[in-house]
């Protein structure tokens, strides 16, 4: 049996001095601006109805629809784009205490705080990426370097563009539309993935540094899950594979183990809470069978991280490594491609914080190069990974200076929600683009407005058509208003349209006006 060394003896602490935090301040000052002023044009078009989002803005609705929930009262998600009964589950709990900190406001006051939230978790995340790099680089421009790829950073995904193919090998290149895969998307519009990324890294570190554990391992691990319980998952999965490298290696393994088990027990509680209430709720069956985010074709991941690979292996083999990091970065990246081809319905989201690793490799070979080369090839990275990430930014510029929808909602339809705010827990029917917007605006259920949320939703839509298409019986359209207890009926030119002039609503017995602005009018459903 080999002995155990003192809990720290094999990993010296990466020194960070007060003028390279400093400096990482201001970096991440400039990040935060970079990818503010697509927003800050938005604001500033004064066009009525801007959602607050300009890139997943399906998505966005919902998270201020959470938000609005939190603010209601609410602990525990429950989705706002289904009538299915729930049981609440320990999910999006970020978006519930913003919620409740800002408590009933205006929508702009909810998108402002979670722009605000988007920012802070950003410079958290720049702090924990570079304290993560700084273990496998000593030269402060490199682990400025390497951080801003982390937060910024895309792959080759615009040279297929460039050259005329976009959808090669049946799809999008990653760095179009995988947060998880690369920096910028997340930091561009989703808070919480960054957050929890941050954690991850934090999380992973204090492990691999094999002091032991204790309640602040345990709380970093319990907060991470609370973020984003996958990424939680993620992190146990990757420290048992570490553990299980050491073990085969014959490396010493009592403290990795006593940190791990830490960390598994910060992170239990939620985990199992939420299997248990997912073992007993058939929403959140529903919801994750429907809620598919699969692995594209390999070559897809090759165009992602093939680039960097051969540089992030000199890195790895380079002499100087700490052993725990040298372990658990092969463990990490062996496990990776397995990881991402599991059966299951989140493949693609198993490849979170990867990039953060392979930068660092990456780097850390560029440090050992003749002193020619190692500013020379981090601006050869930079100038690589940027072309995607300009084309996204460029994107959102143009989508932001020429309002429309779904980025913007018509002025008339956003008062006519505005009139449900005093109607919390209310269910309106409405088509899909009202239904996803809706319950950003008022504290509502709608029937249909979110692909993966709204269970059940290719039936759903057929159920809405019919209905706005005066399709059966007025006792068969009565039946279907009642067995999703819905309250309120939106009448506007989605629905019209949807129609097709098919059906005339003021001529129904069970509907009465109850308000209108515009083309949009909002009926009662009638006892």
């Amino acid at each position: 049996m080999n002995p155990e060394p003192a809990p720290q003896a094999h990993w010296p602490a990466a020194p960070v001095s007060a003028r390279e935090w400093r400096a990482l301040a201001w970096l991440a000052a400039a990040v935060a601006v970079f990818t503010s002023v697509p927003y800050l044009l938005a604001w500033h078009t004064n066009a009525p109805g801007f959602t607050g989002f300009l890139i997943g803005v399906e998505d966005g609705n919902s998270y201020i629809a959470k938000m609005l929930q939190g603010a209601a009262g609410d602990w525990l998600f429950r989705s706002a784009y289904s009538t299915q009964p729930q049981h609440g589950a320990l999910l999006y709990l970020p978006y519930l205490l913003l919620g409740k900190l800002l408590g009933p406001a205006s929508h702009g006051s909810y998108v402002l705080a979670f722009h605000l939230w988007r920012v802070a978790s950003l410079a958290l995340l720049s702090a924990a990426a570079y304290r993560f790099v700084a273990h496998f680089v000593a030269t402060p421009a490199l682990r400025r370097g390497a951080t801003l790829l982390a937060l910024l950073g895309s792959g080759l995904g615009w040279l297929p563009l460039l050259l005329g193919y976009s959808h090669l090998w049946g799809g999008l290149p990653l760095d179009f539309y995988s947060p998880e895969t690369f920096g910028y998307l997340a930091t561009f519009g989703l808070p919480h993935l960054v957050l929890g990324r941050a954690l991850l890294l934090w999380g992973l570190l204090a492990v691999l540094q094999g002091c032991g554990g204790g309640w602040r391992l345990a709380l970093v691990w319990l907060a991470l899950a609370l973020v984003h319980l996958l990424s939680a998952a993620l992190g146990l999965v990757l420290l048992l594979v570490y553990l299980a490298a050491r073990l085969a290696s014959r490396q010493p393994w009592r403290a990795a183990l006593a940190a791990s088990a830490w960390a598994g027990a910060g992170a239990a509680g939620p985990l199992l809470y939420n299997a248990a209430v997912y073992l007993h709720d058939a929403y959140l069956q529903g919801w994750a069978a429907q809620n598919q985010i699969l692995t594209p074709h390999p070559w897809h991941y090759l165009l992602a991280y093939g680039w960097l690979l051969p540089l992030a292996y000199a890195g790895w083999r380079r002499a100087g490594l700490a052993q725990p990091l040298r372990t658990f970065s092969a463990a990490w990246l062996l496990s990776l491609p397995v990881l991402l081809y599991l059966p299951l319905g989140l493949q693609r989201r198993f490849a979170e914080a990867a990039w953060v690793l392979l930068l660092a490799l990456a780097l850390r070979a560029l440090e050992a190069a003749p002193a020619f080369w190692p500013r020379r090839g981090l601006w050869l990275l930079i100038l690589t990974a940027a072309p995607s990430t300009l084309l996204l930014w460029g994107g959102a510029l143009q989508v932001a200076a020429q309002p429309a929808m779904p980025a913007f909602r018509p002025a008339d339809e956003v008062a006519l929600f505005q009139t449900l705010r005093g109607q919390p827990g209310a269910t309106v029917l409405a088509a899909y683009a009202g239904g996803n917007a809706l319950p950003a605006w008022a504290p509502v259920r709608v029937v249909i407005g979110h692909g993966p949320e709204t269970v059940g939703l290719e039936a759903l839509e057929a159920q809405v058509r019919a209905f706005y298409q005066g399709e059966g019986t007025a006792l068969e359209r009565q039946a279907f208003l009642r067995q999703h207890a819905i309250a309120f009926v939106m009448w506007g030119p989605a629905e019209q349209q949807l129609s097709g002039g098919a059906w005339a609503p003021l001529a129904a017995e069970y509907l009465q006006p109850d308000g209108r602005v515009g083309a949009y009018e909002l009926l009662r459903v009638l006892p």
